[in-house]
């Protein structure tokens, strides 16, 4: 994790440098005294990591049916505004708000019994167990930091790196079960099984005594490239690449979990004031 924020700072830092040697266009050439705020909507998805301490599925089997870590993809959207600090539209404040998604899949280590023998009505066939757990995790995230553009502007252009302190309000947090028995039906023949499927949800914070960590602090560091739509400057578009590295956990009982993300996204910002 560490490499890749180091990385991504001096991918910034690079193409910062070199991008005026190919500017053109009085965006970039000409800066000029502008005020005013850029707001808009922002998107993109999460890939999403868990880590975990190896835990039970079944707390019933403890050693039979367990998982530990996981990954996904999961979206988040929201509303996101920068004000400038200066004339030359390179220093920024950020602030936004997103509805941040980080459900994910845990990653099973022996989620499954096979070959066990049932006997139904004298009928005997053998029949298995297979588990799994999700979480539907999703927060309400708002974002405070700074923004620096490498390159000068009436508008935000080019490349950019930004840094922002992450407080998240969890909207839904909960941990889904599943659990697929296949068994004797009872009925004389080839294969005379019946599978039944059971599911189960629980609140992170009812499954365990213990859980205190509701309430998300995190860091996101992330590289943007910001490109004028139009040639005054009202529309920027900014694709961008990031990390969302939490300093709280969301499960702190025997779980000790934590829910990270690489993300990759899109913002559109009109310009108040230009």
């Amino acid at each position: 994790m560490k490499k890749f924020l180091l990385s991504l700072f001096l991918v910034g830092a690079f193409v910062g440098f070199t991008t005026p040697i190919f500017a053109q266009g009085s965006l970039v050439l000409n800066p000029e005294s502008t005020g005013g705020f850029l707001i808009g909507p922002i998107a993109g998805i999460n890939l999403v990591s868990y880590k975990t301490n190896s835990f039970a599925i079944l707390n019933s089997e403890p050693d039979c049916f367990t998982a530990q870590n996981g990954s996904d993809v999961a979206p988040f959207f929201g509303l996101s505004a920068e004000l400038p600090l200066g004339e030359t539209m390179q220093n920024f404040i950020i602030v936004e708000a997103i509805y941040d998604s980080k459900s994910s899949k845990f990653t099973t280590q022996n989620q499954s019994r096979a070959i066990i023998p049932t006997k139904k009505n004298g009928v005997v066939v053998d029949g298995s167990v297979t588990t799994s757990e999700t979480a539907t995790l999703n927060y309400l995230l708002v974002n405070l930091g700074y923004k620096y553009n490498f390159t000068t502007g009436p508008a935000p252009v080019g490349p950019a790196i930004q840094l922002c302190i992450s407080a998240g309000l969890p909207m839904t947090s909960r941990l889904n079960k599943s659990v697929d028995v296949k068994a004797s039906s009872g009925v004389p023949g080839a294969g005379a099984v019946s599978e039944s499927n059971q599911t189960s949800a629980v609140e992170v914070k009812d499954h365990e005594p213990g859980v205190t960590a509701a309430f998300r602090v995190g860091a996101r560091a992330q590289f943007d490239y910001d490109i004028p739509l139009t040639e005054n400057g009202s529309w920027v578009a900014t694709p961008c690449v990031g990390y969302d590295l939490p300093f709280t956990q969301v499960d702190n009982s025997t779980y000790k979990w934590t829910a990270s993300s690489l993300f990759f996204g899109a913002c559109l910002r009109y310009f108040i004031g230009h």
